[in-house]
């Protein structure tokens, strides 16, 4: 919470909540909006009501009391005397259609002819308490002569409006100062009355006039003014009609309660038996096959270590066949760690050995035991293409007075150790809040690439490879950094938290989705999440168009708070879709359906994901049945919707890196359409998604053509045809065998 939100709570706690007004909630169905008022006046949203309907309602009835007679102030600015929306959040768990607002006013006009307005609004950033006041999606008027203080009065919709289930929207109005119609609200302050908590309070107002204040110290400035929740519940309530319902039963997702949560995760088979294994921080799942894990941390050896653990990803250093896990911390005195497999279950750790260290000495962050850096995320990729697995670590930030880290970057010898060339090669020097990296071969010539998301409103960068082992970095150029808005000398991008890369429309271009956390209160200069297609010239454009409207056609919603973006095929149709977490309290993890040009549809109704406030969150299919299950920090959901026909191919590398890291996999099926993946080394914030590729093919059940293109080796091509639905491995030395466990040898 800010500085200037938890001055505001306090205030209004401590200003005294006013008289209750007689004449208490109705029933919601008193007014029916006839008009029978004043000769002369008739009002857009008279109306009788149809039956049938749903109410939506926060209020408790317990009294009434307004802005006007108390006396608040915020900033110098009179909260009565100045122009204020006042207005309520809902939260329809059905797709509905609003009919009516309801609602009590106070200090109506005493021309009985003067019309009185409300309106819907629509959501601006899922934060709860901000709605796009420029643009609302309905607005409507009764004369004054019709309505009553004290009593309930009805505004029904011309033309009801259609409200997705899992969206928000905002009923009320913009009082435009001392004398003009205000909606009072109940006496009872929700939660422990500072709003800190989502759903403790649903009302809220804005100052559009005040735009910047100093409090504290500190000074604030608010893009469409300011705004803050209101502890008590405006009466305000809605009729509405609903048109959809998805039963539990028939969502997408569901919690396995059993299989326990971490921050970041990361899906590898390290036990080489065609079953997903899962990393969390500081802890080891293996598959045990028929949905469950077991906790093997202890036995494993890992537990035993004394890590500090935010994370980690698996990749094959010394190419044994068996898969090592690089742990990465966010720590300023604890390091990072290189585990390597004894191909027996067990991990030893070989950090020392290999000459892997992110001891630094130009930032103590204020205190000079804080030798270590902090890193966010860390990636497998064969930064040079001699078949050996490099790390890049993206390292992150002081919170103690906003300094930063230089990226560090390890290649590998081969001979169990690792040289530090950060800096070098074409590597930044510069110290930059590091917060994902996410490689690819983004230009599909043979070398891997890496995209760098940076936070604190940094350019992301995105390194181009050029194949002699040095990159070049192009970020802006190619239309990856983000989109500068200059204020004096310095140009602000985004906080950029998750990247993740995918051919979105099936046209055989990498597209990355690059989330970020975008205020609403800064949305003219602070990016907000993006989704870059590539133009297959090696450059990419956000197809939301103006990254300032907050509604753009690609069909995302803004949200204020998007952190981890997944890429995956959840319905085997064909097309790629994503999940994509919010951080916050409240801020749900949303699930989109690809259309299959780089644009999505909501699939919020059907979902079933239940993260809140999520972190990390990667895609492997942990029980084999061909579908692609989440791992969240909220949770562990399997997938049980309704599936297309489906590929599952699993490259193994054989001169190029065992674990066939950056490979990337292209599937044709009969009817000539093409899908693509990649073998990560890392994705999203440090997370890592199963290294058996999933290709949903609708209602094809016949591949025709597969290729592998290894990174650092050869390319393989297949051609004949395959039966949709199994799983294939498909080897650098030729070989393609089919069945759930990988071949002998």
């Amino acid at each position: 919470m800010t500085a200037a939100l938890s001055l505001m709570f306090l205030l209004l706690s401590c200003k005294d909540k006013g008289s209750a007004d007689s004449g208490g909630p109705g029933d919601g169905g008193a007014d029916t909006a006839d008009s029978g008022g004043p000769p002369g006046c008739t009002g857009t949203a008279d109306g009788t009501l149809p039956a049938g309907l749903t109410e939506l309602a926060w209020d408790d009835g317990s009294g009434v009391a307004s802005l006007v007679g108390q006396g608040w102030s915020i900033a110098d600015t009179s909260l009565e005397d100045a122009v204020v929306n006042e207005w309520v959040r809902f939260e329809p768990e059905d797709t509905v259609l609003v009919r009516a607002i309801q609602v009590q006013l106070q200090s109506l006009p005493a021309d009985p002819e003067a019309l009185v307005t409300m309106a819907l609004y629509p959501d601006f950033g899922h934060n709860g308490f901000d709605a796009w006041a420029e643009g609302p999606l309905w607005t409507g008027t009764r004369c004054a002569g019709d309505l009553v203080e004290g009593e309930w009065a009805t505004f029904v919709l011309d033309t009801p409006v259609e409200v997705p289930a899992g969206s928000l929207i905002y009923a009320g109005h913009e009082r435009q100062g001392a004398g003009d119609v205000a909606i009072p609200f109940d006496a009872a302050s929700q939660g422990d009355g500072t709003c800190a908590t989502w759903d403790d309070c649903h009302s809220a107002m804005n100052l559009p006039e005040l735009t910047s204040f100093v409090s504290g110290g500190y000074s604030y400035s608010f893009w469409k003014g300011y705004s803050f929740s209101l502890q008590y519940d405006y009466l305000v309530r809605l009729q509405v009609e609903v048109t959809d319902h998805v039963d539990e039963a028939d969502k997408v997702f569901h919690e396995v309660s059993e299989i326990p949560a971490g921050s970041r995760q990361s899906w590898g088979d390290y036990d080489h038996d065609g079953l997903d294994d899962l990393y969390l921080p500081g802890q080891l799942l293996h598959n045990e096959g028929g949905g469950v894990f077991a906790d093997v941390t202890a036995e494993s050896g890992i537990s035993s270590m004394g890590l500090s653990s935010s994370g980690g990803v698996w990749g094959d250093y010394d190419n044994d066949g068996c898969l090592d896990l690089f742990v990465f911390s966010e720590s300023y005195t604890t390091g990072d760690a290189l585990l390597h497999s004894e191909c027996d279950g067990t991990f030893t750790d070989q950090t020392l050995a290999a000459g892997i260290t992110d001891l630094q000495t130009y930032n103590d962050c204020g205190d000079p035991s804080r030798t270590d850096t902090p890193t966010a995320a860390a990636a497998w990729w064969d930064m040079n293409g001699d078949g050996l697995l490099d790390l890049y670590l993206a390292d992150f930030i002081c919170w103690d007075d906003y300094t930063y880290y230089v990226d560090q970057v390890f290649t590998n010898d081969g001979d169990g150790s690792f040289t530090d060339i950060s800096g070098t090669q074409g590597l930044s020097t510069t110290a930059l809040a590091g917060r994902a990296a996410s490689p690819v071969d983004a230009d599909l010539d043979g070398d891997v690439d890496m995209l760098v998301g940076n936070y604190v409103l940094q350019r992301n960068l995105f390194y181009e490879n050029q194949g002699d082992g040095t990159v070049l970095e192009r970020g802006t150029s190619v239309g990856l950094a983000g989109k500068a808005t200059r204020e004096g000398t310095v140009n602000y991008y985004a906080h950029t938290i998750g990247t993740a890369w995918g051919d979105l429309a099936n046209d055989g271009s990498w597209d990355a989705v690059e989330a970020n956390l975008a205020h609403p209160r800064y949305f003219d200069f602070s990016d907000k999440s993006g989704v870059f297609m590539g133009n297959g010239d090696g450059t990419w454009t956000n197809n939301a168009g103006d990254w300032t409207d907050p509604f753009p056609d690609n069909g995302m919603r803004y949200q204020e708070t998007y952190s981890v973006p997944t890429l995956g095929d959840f319905d085997s149709d064909g097309v790629l879709d994503m999940a994509i977490t919010a951080v916050y309290d409240g801020r749900p993890t949303d699930l989109y359906w690809g259309v299959g040009d780089g644009t999505f549809t909501p699939g919020f109704a059907e979902s079933g994901i239940t993260t809140e406030n999520g972190w990390g969150m990667s895609a492997g299919d942990y029980d084999n049945d061909g579908d692609l299950d989440l791992a969240t920090s909220g949770g562990f959901f399997e997938n049980r919707g309704a599936q297309g026909h489906w590929l599952q191919v699993h490259p193994l590398g054989v001169t190029s890196n065992r674990a066939a890291i950056g490979a990337i996999v292209q599937v044709q099926t009969s009817d000539g359409t093409v899908r693509m993946r990649q073998v990560q080394g890392g994705t999203g914030q440090g997370e890592q998604d199963s290294a058996t590729l999933q290709f949903g093919l609708g209602a094809s059940d016949t591949v025709t053509r597969i290729t592998v293109r290894f990174i650092g080796g050869a390319t393989q091509e297949w051609t004949g045809s395959w039966k949709a639905d199994q799983r294939l491995w498909a080897s650098e030395d030729g070989s393609l065998e089919s069945g759930w466990a990988p071949p002998a040898g």
